[in-house]
Formats: C-alpha cells, sequence, structure tokens
C-alpha cells in the first residue's frame, strides 16, 4: 500500500486512486494516438509522446482532484467514489467525440463546435443520425459502469496499488512539453509542432522573440521546411488542387490598407482624395473583414481564407498561395507598416515565405510621423521600381489606430477634439464626440497620405498598369451600441466588421457592387483575372470573385482574439460554448431565435476547407459564367 505520508493522493482512503487515474489515462491514449501523424524525427516524436503524457495525465489528475479533496473530509467520503466516476466518463465522452471531430474535419471540440452541436449541424456530418442515439446510449451506459466496477474493485479489493508518488512525475511532464514547445518554436520546428497537431486542447507557450534576441533562434521567414512539403504528405490540404495560371501581361497590384478604417468614413468630407478615387473605382456596399482586429482581417484579405485557419498556417509555416504565385511571376515586393508587421504576426503567416524585408519606421519615430515615413520610403520605392518588372506594394497606415495619432501641423478639421491618450479613459458615461473627432481627423491625415501615393502612380507612369485597392482591416466603435464598446476586437457589429473596399483596375469600368462581399473575395478575384488561374476558388480560398455573380446575402465567419460569430445579413450570430446567440442590427440579443441551417452549413463548410475530403457548398464554389 502507498505511503500515507508522502503524497496528499496516497491518503488510506485514497489510495486506489492513482492506480484508477493511470489506468484510464493510459487508455484514452488509445484514439488520440490513432489521429496522430508522427513526425519523422526522433525527437520530433518524443517530443509528441511527452505532450500526450503530460496532456492526458493532466486531464485526468483534474478529474481525481474532486474525489481526493471529498475523501479527506469524513462526511463526504462517500461520495468521492461516484465523484471520480461521474468526471472519468464524462473526460471519456470528450475524448472520444474530439478524435472523431478531429478525424473527420481536423480541429478540436471547442465552442464553436459545441455551438454547433446544439443547433444540429455538425451532428449529421459526425454521423450522429437519430439511429445512432440509442447505441450511443447505450455506450455511455456502459461506460459508466464499467467505470463504476472498475473503482469499486480497486478501492476495496486486494491487489498491487500504484504508489502516489509517482503522480508527481506530472508536473515535471507539463514544464518540459512548454519548454520543449518554446524551443521547437523558436527554432521554426514546424514537424515538431504539427505533430501536437491531434492531442486534444493542448496549447504550448511562446518565446520567439526573446529567443531571436539571444541569438538562439533565427527569424521564422528562413523556417520553411514543413511548407516546402506535398500539401497530401500533411495535414494541411492547402491548395486542394495544383494551381494553373497562365498571366501573359500581369499588371502591378498595390494595396493600400488603413488600419481601423470604419465603412462610413468614405464620404467627400472625411476622405476627400479616396473618394475622389472611389468614383474611378470599383466599390463594394457591404463589405466585410474576416476579423475585428489586424490579424484577422489582413489574414483573410491575403489567403483568402475564414480567419478560423490561422494558427493553422502559422504551426505549418504556409505563406498565401496568392504570394506563391506572385512570386513565380517575379513581381517585386515592395512591403510597409506604419506599425511593425510583425506586430500583426504578419511574419508568422502572411509573409512567412517571402524574402522581402518587412519595412516598418524607425523605433524612434512618433507616432503621428510613422506613416508619413513609410509612404514616404514607399514612394521612393516606386520611383525606383525596374521598368519592365511588375510589382507587389503593400503599405498598412497606421495612425487611425488608437491612440489616433495627428500631427500638430495636420489639418484638425473636426472639433472640439479628444487629447491625445483619451481613449484609454473611455468609458459608459464619457461623450464619444471629441474622441471620435480625433480619430476622424486622423482619418483625415490617412486620406493625405493615400492621394501622395495615388500621385506618385500618375508621375511615375504606372497608374494605368496598376490594380490599386483600399481596404481597412476592421473598423473601430466609439460607443455606437451604447454598450460601452470602444475601439475594436470587442463585439462584431458593422462598426467594427464593415470596412471600405475600392478597386481601380485599369480597363474596367466604375461599379457600385449591391451584394455583400467579403476579404475572403479579394484573393479569387486576383488569381483569376491577374494571374489567369483557371481553378475554381475553392481549390484554394473560400471567397468568391467580385467580377462574377456575386449572392445578395451569405453567411460569413469572422473572428476576433476570444470570440467567433457569423455575420448574415443584418444579424450576428455569435457562437457561444453553451449554443448561438443571435443579435439584430443594433447589436441587441433576440429571443428564442433560431440560426439559419445555411449559416451553420457555411461554417462547417469553411472549417473543413483545408482538410483532405472537405464538403463543398454551393457558395464556396465557383460562380457560373
Amino acid at each position: 500500500m502507498a505511503d500515507s505520508g508522502c503524497i496528499p493522493f496516497a491518503t488510506r482512503h485514497s489510495a486506489w486512486l492513482p492506480t484508477y487515474l493511470l489506468i484510464n489515462a493510459v487508455l484514452s491514449a488509445v484514439p488520440v494516438l490513432l489521429n496522430i501523424e508522427w513526425p519523422t524525427a526522433m525527437d520530433a516524436q518524443l517530443f509528441a509522446g511527452v505532450a500526450l503524457a503530460a496532456q492526458l495525465g493532466l486531464g485526468m489528475a483534474l478529474c481525481g482532484t474532486p474525489a481526493w479533496l471529498l475523501g479527506m473530509i469524513r462526511p463526504l467520503r462517500a461520495w468521492a467514489l461516484p465523484t471520480v466516476v461521474v468526471l472519468t466518463t464524462l473526460w471519456w465522452m470528450a475524448i472520444l467525440i474530439d478524435a472523431r471531430v478531429f478525424h473527420q474535419f481536423g480541429f478540436h471540440i471547442n465552442g464553436l463546435v459545441v455551438a454547433l452541436m446544439l443547433n444540429g449541424g455538425l451532428l449529421g456530418q459526425l454521423g450522429l443520425t437519430p439511429g445512432t442515439w440509442v447505441a450511443a446510449t447505450a455506450g455511455v451506459t456502459a461506460l459508466a459502469a464499467a467505470q463504476l466496477l472498475f473503482a469499486r474493485r480497486l478501492r476495496d479489493g486486494p491487489g498491487a496499488r500504484l504508489d502516489g508518488r509517482w503522480l508527481g512525475l506530472l508536473l515535471p511532464l507539463v514544464v518540459v512539453t512548454q519548454a520543449m514547445g518554446i524551443w521547437y518554436d523558436g527554432k521554426g520546428r514546424a514537424d515538431a509542432m504539427a505533430g501536437l497537431r491531434a492531442i486534444p486542447w493542448l496549447h504550448t507557450a511562446t518565446a520567439r522573440r526573446q529567443m531571436v534576441e539571444l541569438g538562439w533562434a533565427r527569424d521564422d521567414r528562413s523556417q520553411r521546411s514543413l511548407a516546402e512539403q506535398p500539401a497530401h504528405g500533411t495535414a494541411l490540404l492547402y491548395p486542394r488542387a495544383p494551381l494553373q495560371c497562365h498571366a501573359q501581361r500581369p499588371l502591378n497590384v498595390l494595396m493600400i490598407v488603413v488600419d481601423s478604417l470604419r465603412h462610413d468614413m468614405l464620404t467627400t468630407e472625411q476622405m476627400p482624395h479616396a473618394s475622389g478615387f472611389a468614383a474611378t473605382a470599383w466599390q463594394a456596399g457591404q463589405h466585410y473583414s474576416t476579423g475585428n482586429n489586424t490579424m484577422h482581417g489582413l489574414f483573410g484579405l491575403f489567403y483568402g481564407l475564414p480567419a478560423l485557419h490561422t494558427n493553422t498556417m502559422i504551426q505549418h509555416r504556409r505563406g498565401p498561395e496568392l504570394l506563391r504565385q506572385l512570386q513565380q511571376q517575379d513581381y517585386a515586393f515592395h512591403l510597409y507598416g506604419g506599425a511593425s508587421l510583425r506586430g500583426a504576426r504578419m511574419d508568422r503567416a502572411v509573409f512567412v515565405e517571402t524574402d522581402a524585408p518587412l519595412h516598418t519606421a524607425p523605433d524612434d519615430a512618433a507616432q503621428d510621423r510613422r506613416d508619413r515615413d513609410v509612404v514616404t520610403r514607399m514612394t521612393n520605392a516606386l520611383h525606383a521600381q525596374t521598368a519592365g518588372q511588375p510589382f507587389f506594394g503593400f503599405i498598412l497606415l497606421d495612425g487611425a489606430h488608437a491612440p489616433y495619432a495627428v500631427p500638430t501641423e495636420a489639418e484638425q478639421r473636426f472639433l472640439p477634439q479628444a487629447a491625445p491618450g483619451a481613449h484609454l479613459r473611455a468609458g459608459r458615461s464619457t461623450d464619444p464626440a471629441p474622441l471620435f473627432n480625433r480619430y476622424r481627423n486622423a482619418v483625415l491625415k490617412a486620406d493625405t497620405l493615400i492621394g501622395q501615393l495615388l500621385q506618385t502612380l500618375e508621375d511615375t507612369g504606372q497608374a494605368d498598369s496598376t490594380v490599386v485597392i483600399i481596404t481597412s482591416d476592421h473598423g473601430e466603435s466609439f460607443n455606437d451600441l451604447g454598450q460601452n464598446d470602444w475601439g475594436h476586437n470587442s463585439n462584431f457589429s458593422d462598426v467594427q466588421t464593415r470596412v471600405p473596399m475600392l478597386i481601380r483596375w485599369p480597363g474596367r469600368a466604375p461599379a457600385l457592387e449591391s451584394a455583400v462581399t467579403s476579404h475572403m473575395d479579394i484573393v479569387p478575384t486576383l488569381m483569376r483575372h491577374l494571374l489567369a488561374c483557371s481553378n475554381p476558388p475553392s481549390d484554394f480560398a473560400a471567397g468568391l470573385d467580385l467580377f462574377g455573380p456575386l449572392p445578395a446575402e451569405r453567411p460569413l465567419l469572422v473572428e476576433s482574439w476570444t470570440a467567433r460569430a457569423v455575420r448574415i445579413g443584418a444579424e450576428t450570430l455569435l457562437i457561444r460554448p453553451y449554443g448561438i446567440e443571435v443579435r439584430d442590427a443594433d447589436y441587441l440579443p433576440v429571443e428564442n431565435a433560431r440560426p439559419p441551417s445555411e449559416a451553420s452549413a457555411a461554417v462547417l463548410d469553411q472549417m473543413q476547407l483545408l482538410q483532405p475530403g472537405a464538403l463543398q457548398s454551393p457558395v464556396s464554389a465557383e460562380p457560373a459564367g
């Protein structure tokens, strides 16, 4: 019998518990092991094994802790065994369902998956038809009964039991897992990190920036080993088929992104240069970003995919197919950001396979001078561009992002204007007008810089050979909803997810598109009309060709750092762990609302787009004509 003085789990009343937990941890590894794609390198295999042992051991320890606590309290000891049996049964149910979900869709159970299950859409995809419910119920009952008999036998019967001190190994396993995760992530060992994908609910820490500063790791963009492997040899299927692109005389591309630019800013008074540009461009009337923050908004813009795939691309060190094709066409890259492009993790996803430098303003540049610096450098690059070589230019103007940088000498048309830093003190009782005016003046300054970029194209004779895109990564709130909503990344309303989208394409007449459009549509449009790719958009994206037929409305998956939602029509479907919460156009809860079935179907389609055997919905298919 275990020594009762060594470790709390090994008290006389719970001496059976360590053996019970260990055996369940080992057995619960079986369904997970069936999904693991073991890396080739021996050290990466060891990492996956240690991480699996630590994660499942930690899960079973959590199941056993309430039983141990109950065993310490004399009046409650009788509840210890049934408590651990119930928790262990629930653990097994979660493990088995998660293994099935991961096997079919390539992701783990989370709040989104649970919400889709509660609304019925995912159950059919998993094969859980009504005819299987009886078998499932019988299986759960049998599992619970087996757990109860096993626990009683260990508690009451004779036989060897695991010394509770062995549970002390769990903490070192967890620490080693996190340490190895930090090391492999910093070293760009995508093969080792990808080996963890099948382990449910495992999150490892990262310290890449610190490792680079210490000289222990190289820049992420040089680590491409996994990205160079064929898609069918990994869990990532991107693109879904080899691309057939045959551009004859490719045009230049200049993409101007104004951080935090709301859709209602595109007026003659507010943005005279952009408004004048809009008169000569294709303009989206109802355009939505793929997120309410920079990282997720720019992800959809470059990949043509919903931003829920961001971590997958980062883990696989896989850049967007659009930039791959541009590189194959020998495009020159000019990449500039008023804010560091690494801050939005673009160096780990969007530009991870691009050798071109990511330019930003000097570290000592004042906040209200950073945009001007990178615009000057971009205009110089355009003047120096080699004749006959196409270019792809990207610039992120950051001044309209909080704290809303307004240079002293800049025009301050909108008054009264809040003082710098006022956004940090905003609350329910704050008058939004002065802070909004400061934001509007920052947008006005950004518009002036846009005018300089457009004039440079004219001065260099490149205007007639350059596709110019003006848009934003997300919007910005100033308590528009009266819900103490300020800034972004806090909700999925129009003020945070709806943004301008202007495209001036040489040879195309100006037009105003009334259909709902998305950042995901830019990549299919450029691939079709710029690079002459004949593949259907569904081979590499979830978006549609903006110059082809478009549905008036469609569900759009949008992402934040902590939540996920579906925008459909005027409604927002907030995906909660407990179900789907419907908000109306004013972002108020809609009581007893039932989400439309097509929304769940579209979300499922987009979530499994990168997995082998993924289903294709009519929305994501290539439009006719």
